[in-house]
């Protein structure tokens, strides 16, 4: 059994080439173009390979005007050390002890999910709130699914919470990995455990597209 499958069987830095989120307002997923200096939308369908998540933060601190985020962990219990990025930090421990200062400052419990596209290209998906939920209900009976068969953001469903209407990605499970595409799969799961021991050169590169994005952080999405 290949190492990226035992994620699926249990429950820093940053080796995507890409850092995705998905936005409510754009009815879209949405990435932070450097050399443009602004955010580009992507549109379904779109296509990834799951190899692994993580827990993280994510949000908008609205007293100092700038994002909020936090190392990411591999268990719920894990530490996790919220801050934003003028310095401040906001709280430090496991979620559950440190939730409602977390979701008081304006942060949101977050999955940082790494995929591969088609290309072989590792990139990193960022949910929360509303989109996060629908990843898992879609994931809560399938997840060994995951190392061995694409999934396809295919639309938009709307959905309300009292009077607030805001919209989600439709996932759904598309074809399954050829040899080749498995290869790839493996290779990419690789790079990504040499950054978690960081042993990747271009971790510093990678920081510095996370704080980036983390400014971008849709704050009119609903809390999950």
């Amino acid at each position: 059994m290949s190492n990226r499958k035992k994620e699926v069987q249990s429950s820093s830095s940053n080796p995507a080439e890409k850092f995705l989120s998905w936005s409510s307002q754009n009815q879209s997923l949405v990435h932070y173009d450097k050399d443009k200096g602004e955010n580009v939308l992507i549109k379904p369908p779109f296509s990834f390979l799951y190899l692994a998540d993580r827990t993280t933060v994510k949000g908008y601190d609205a007293e100092d005007n700038t994002g909020i985020y936090s190392n990411e962990v591999k268990a719920i219990k894990d530490e996790l050390n919220v801050r934003n990025f003028k310095g401040k930090t906001i709280a430090k421990g496991e979620w559950n002890d440190i939730s409602q200062k977390i979701d008081k400052a304006g942060g949101k419990f977050a999955k940082s999910i790494y995929c591969m596209t088609k290309k072989g290209t590792l990139i990193n998906l960022c949910l929360y709130g509303g989109a996060l939920g629908e990843w898992f209900e879609f994931t809560k009976k399938s997840k060994r699914r995951l190392p061995d068969e694409w999934v396809t953001i295919t639309g938009v469903e709307e959905r309300k919470k009292g009077a607030t209407t805001y919209f989600v990605p439709v996932f759904s499970y598309n074809k399954s990995l050829n040899d080749d595409q498995a290869e790839l799969a493996d290779k990419a799961y690789e790079i990504f455990e040499e950054f978690e021991k960081g042993e990747n050169p271009r971790k510093a590169e990678a920081v510095k597209d996370i704080e980036v994005e983390a400014e971008e952080v849709d704050k009119d999405d609903l809390p999950f």
